[in-house]
This record gives C-alpha cells, sequence and structure tokens, in this order.
C-alpha cells in the first residue's frame, strides 16, 4: 500500500509540475511581445519615475494581500486560526491559477483554495463557505464601487449611479438572508449532493452516500453553514478590507501612470479600471489579455493622454498587476508542491454517517 501511496505521491508532484511549467511557459511567452510594445511605444525613452513605479508595485501586492487578509477574517468566524503565511501563500496562488489558466482558472482557483484548505484541517463546509463568500463580497463591493465610479466620471447622472449601488446593496442583503434560511439552504445543497453523487471519478462510497442519504447530509451540513454568521464588527471589517483592496489596486494604475511622466485623470481613469476589471471577469483569455489592454490604452487616449506614455502606462501597469503577481503566484505553487500538507482521502463524516 505505502508502494502504490508514494507512487500516486509521484505522480501528482510531476502534474503539478506540468502545470506550472505551462503556466511560467505561457507567461514567459507574453512578456516579449509587452516589452517590444513598450519599445515601440517609444517608451524606453522616457524619465521613468521609480519611485511612483515602486509605490504601484506596493500598491498592487497591497491589494491581494488585503483580499487574503479578507479571506481570513471569514476563516475565523467558523474558528479556523491558519497562519497568516498560509492564507496569503494560498490566496496569491488562487489569483496566478484564475489569471493565467484559460475559461476555467476561475473555478480552478476555487478549488485549488477548498483543496489547500482542507489539507490544512479546514473542514470542507468552512472551506467552501469561505473561499466562496469571499469572492462575493469581493464581486458585490466591485459592483458597488463601478456604479459610484460611473457617477464620478460623468458616465451616468449622480443619482442613477447612487440608486444602482443601493441596488447592489440590497439584492445581497436579500440575497444572504434568501441563502441563509435553513429550508433554501437545505434545498439548495440537497440538490448539489445529488448532483456530485453522479460525477464520476469521486471516492465511491461517498457518492453512494450522497445519492441513498441526501437529506441527512443535507441537514447536516445546512446545520454547519448555519453556524457561520459573521457579527456585524466582522461584516465591517471585510466590507473594508474589500473597498480598500479596490482602491489600492486602482491607486496602482494611477501611479504607473503618473511615473511615466503623464497627468493623471482620476475620474476617466476609474473607467479604464472598470474596463480591465471587466476584461478579467469575462475570462476569455487569462487575465483579461488583449482585451483589458486594448480597453483601457482607448480610455487613456480618450482622455488626452498622448499615445507613447499611454502605450507605456497601460503595459506597465499589466506588468505589474497581471504577470508579476502571477509569477509570484506560480513561484508559491512549486514550492508548495514539496511542502504542502498530504491529504489522504477520508469519508467525510457528515456525508457517511447515518
Amino acid at each position: 500500500m505505502s508502494a502504490w501511496r508514494e507512487a500516486g505521491k509521484r505522480w501528482r508532484q510531476a502534474a503539478h509540475w506540468v502545470i506550472v511549467g505551462g503556466a511560467i511557459a505561457y507567461l514567459a511567452w507574453k512578456v516579449p511581445g509587452f516589452v517590444g510594445d513598450v519599445a515601440r511605444s517609444g517608451g524606453m525613452t522616457y524619465d521613468m519615475h521609480w519611485d511612483w513605479l515602486a509605490a504601484a508595485v506596493v500598491c498592487s501586492l497591497g491589494a491581494l494581500v488585503l483580499y487574503g487578509e479578507l479571506h481570513r477574517q471569514l476563516l475565523l468566524v467558523g474558528n479556523a486560526r491558519l497562519p497568516v503565511r498560509t492564507v496569503q501563500g494560498i490566496n496569491i496562488v488562487q489569483n496566478a491559477v484564475s489569471s493565467t489558466i484559460p475559461v476555467v482558472g476561475g473555478a480552478g482557483a476555487l478549488v485549488y483554495g477548498i483543496d489547500q484548505l482542507r489539507r490544512r484541517g479546514v473542514d470542507t463546509a468552512l472551506a467552501s463557505w469561505s473561499v466562496l463568500i469571499a469572492g462575493l463580497v469581493d464581486a458585490l463591493t466591485l459592483a458597488v464601487l463601478a456604479a459610484l465610479g460611473l457617477g464620478w466620471a460623468g458616465r451616468i447622472d449622480a443619482i442613477t449611479a447612487v440608486v444602482l449601488a443601493l441596488l447592489v446593496v440590497l439584492v445581497a442583503l436579500c440575497g444572504w438572508t434568501l441563502l441563509t434560511h435553513p429550508v433554501v439552504l437545505r434545498s439548495g445543497l440537497r440538490g448539489l449532493l445529488k448532483v456530485g453523487g453522479r460525477i464520476p471519478g469521486f471516492c465511491p462510497p461517498c457518492r453512494d452516500a450522497w445519492l441513498t442519504r441526501t437529506e441527512q447530509a443535507a441537514g447536516r451540513l445546512s446545520a454547519r453553514i448555519a453556524l457561520l454568521r459573521p457579527g456585524g464588527s466582522r461584516w465591517l471589517l471585510v466590507i473594508s478590507l474589500a473597498v480598500v483592496s479596490w482602491a489600492l489596486d486602482y491607486f496602482a494604475l494611477a501611479a504607473t501612470v503618473v511615473a511615466v511622466g503623464s497627468p493623471v485623470p482620476w475620474a476617466v481613469l476609474a473607467v479604464g479600471f472598470l474596463v480591465v476589471q471587466g476584461s478579467i471577469a469575462l475570462q476569455i483569455f487569462p487575465g483579461g489579455a488583449g482585451i483589458a489592454e486594448t480597453g483601457l490604452l482607448g480610455v487613456l487616449l480618450a482622455a488626452g493622454i498622448a499615445a507613447g506614455p499611454a502605450a507605456v502606462s497601460v503595459l506597465t501597469y499589466r506588468a505589474i498587476s497581471w504577470l508579476g503577481l502571477s509569477l509570484l503566484g506560480w513561484a508559491i505553487y512549486a514550492v508548495w508542491i514539496h511542502t504542502s500538507p498530504v491529504r489522504l482521502h477520508r469519508h467525510v463524516p457528515e456525508l457517511t454517517q447515518v
């Protein structure tokens, strides 16, 4: 049995290294294009302000770190007290996976995060809940800020902007109330368990348990999730972390514009920032590659920034916030191939016990 386990471990490590190699090869393939675009735009002749460039790097990394802290705060709701460096490492790798793997990168990042938390002793319900809620809070916060930002930039009138922002908040509150209602929660989990029981590749005893004891399993899982209710102060902290995280990412973009020596059109830049985030969310290409740069460049040109400085600003921002952070994530992933705890499968008690 130990020989089989050792062979399985070697195969898993080999598969992980193939993923790392593919991701780094993709990023390495993109770098010459970025450098060539900067050179063709005349960017190499600009007097770069390195202090502002350093500020952009700090803001971009800080935005990602704050999102990791947001996730950690949600884990604390379920009394999962993991080291800060562990949660941050998982967070940074998740960002790399979602930013470099085509189409399924977002789903792959969720699966990776849940798996890593389970390897470190976090129960499945809490691991899944924390990963999903962190993403939802982050997305809804951006939606509110987007409405206000469009109003600030004059793309929509101020009243409409406030109404849209309040509407997002109202939908979030109603959704939370509905999804945490015992009947709705149990019904949703019952459906998920039935679907999971028909997906090949899972442990056969667990699949049989999901199908034959769906009601009991859904009841136990819903009871566990029902306990995961952040208090008012915790919600305030989580939402504040999300707001500041997006603000730092926006300041990273502004800092790259200043680093090239251009004036910052703050309101218009907010529109460009939203274009980038929308391109990333579409998942057509990893990290919104191509679409994000083109959209942001168009916004900067429309704001009156010269073509050369605008192109350098766009490419510098994307090199920091996309390529740089992705490389950092894959470096952590490569290290964790050998150091991450091994999680041998155990039948989940809340699913297999009567």
